[in-house]
């Protein structure tokens, strides 16, 4: 990944950011730690600030062209924050230049999804004794990411004990309608969504007397504001955007190793 730093107090200079991805699952991960800003996590102890623009390119042999790419940094991980999870880096988001070049990007992570999970079974097919989780977003880029990281957690820690099956609604009455005539084992709710809000699934869950007790994590920006209103309302966690897999994982078997969820 061939990158340009903008440095307005001295003449332009040229860097080379390389991001070594072993597999399109690494990237993958990647990608979804910015997914609600379009954008992407680039490991790298080159010192960049909120702010800067860089221009890059992206490609997979094979299944895209490299694109050219502009994106400005949205912060920075360094110091004491840095950790073998969690390496040191810049979390930069997209500036697409044209409709052409956003749909390009969302055909490199479509296809790369593809590869991860080929052998998977068709989520529109129910399956006896399923692990079934329901993902509410109204972004269709996020809630491709959020159903590859349920996935990913499947595969890791429930193995072949439980079968997956994972539906997709892009807002609270859609995921309200789907939840009447079928059974989850959990939920994640954005809080931001048209026609009807996450704080308002949440009151109806809580209040229906056969899906209380299910897990709803909320996955959302909105900070402590949001936070306070959807734990109110009865959610059993709160994760900020961006979230990145390994904190979703954590929450998720953090849920399901619980006995029964308390009331809030």
């Amino acid at each position: 990944m061939a990158g340009q730093r903008d440095n307005r107090k001295h003449p332009r200079i040229e860097l080379i950011l390389k991001v070594d991805y072993p597999s399109s699952e690494d990237f993958l991960a990647d990608y979804t730690g910015n997914a609600s800003e379009s954008g992407l996590f680039i490991a790298t102890n080159k010192r960049f600030e909120a702010g800067e623009e860089l221009t890059f390119d992206i490609s997979f042999p094979g299944l895209l062209d490299p694109i050219r790419c502009r994106a400005k940094v949205q912060w920075r991980r360094s110091g004491e924050s840095v950790s073998d999870d969690n390496p040191e880096g810049i979390g930069v988001a997209f500036e697409f230049d044209s409709q052409d070049q956003a749909d390009r990007i969302r055909e490199l992570v479509t296809k790369l999804n593809a590869e991860a999970y080929e052998a998977t079974e068709k989520k529109d097919t129910p399956v006896p004794d399923s692990f079934r989780v329901i993902v509410v977003e109204d972004n269709p880029l996020v809630r491709e990411m959020l159903r590859f990281a349920v996935k990913k957690f499947h595969k890791a820690k429930l193995g072949t004990t439980r079968s997956l099956e994972v539906q997709e609604a892009e807002n609270g009455q859609v995921a309200w309608e789907q939840m009447q005539s079928a059974h989850f084992d959990m939920a994640i709710v954005d809080f931001f969504m048209p026609v009807m809000d996450g704080q308002q699934l949440i009151n109806h869950i809580r209040h229906d007397e056969s899906m209380k007790s299910m897990p709803v994590i909320v996955v959302s920006v909105g900070g402590d504001e949001v936070r306070r209103t959807v734990y109110a309302e009865g959610a059993d966690l709160f994760l900020d955007k961006p979230v990145v897999f390994h904190q979703l994982f954590e929450s998720m078997q953090k849920l399901l190793s619980l006995p029964s969820r308390k009331e809030h």
